[in-house]
């Protein structure tokens, strides 16, 4: 993992009549299917977003997290940044300062640690962004 690869894009976050978006990124050195994103948090300015209210754009596709366990022939590469959309209607407004906090746990499909048991890694960053 790149010391210099922050999960969350800084000058990412974008407001939109359904709620917010902003970019995050792989903070690991490989391309992972989908499947491996175990779980995915978001906080905006401390609350936390229900799971249900936010969907991973990535590819080209939107998908729910609940969704993402089965999803084992996308990749999300490296190079590639994935959108994080929230359905959060009037949160967020252009020219509001808000602080984002995202924790997200991958799991290694080829890094074996016991029966049935991958190695997993969990990344949390906070960002302070004005929104556009």
């Amino acid at each position: 993992m790149g010391a210099s690869v922050k999960l969350v894009e800084e000058n990412s976050l974008r407001a939109s009549d359904s709620g917010f978006e902003f970019k995050i990124r792989l903070n690991w050195y490989r391309s992972l299917p989908l499947s491996c994103i175990e779980n995915l948090t978001v906080q905006l300015d401390g609350q936390a977003v229900d799971p249900k209210q936010i969907r991973l754009f990535v590819n080209e596709c939107e998908h729910n997290l609940d969704e993402l366990a089965d999803i084992v022939n996308e990749y999300w590469f490296v190079q590639d940044s994935a959108t994080v959309r929230v359905k959060l209607p009037g949160r967020v407004r252009a020219g509001e300062e808000h602080t984002i906090n995202v924790e997200i746990i991958l799991r290694a499909p080829y890094i074996k640690i016991g029966p049935d048991r991958f190695l997993t890694m969990s990344s949390r960053y906070s960002s302070i962004q004005t929104a556009v």
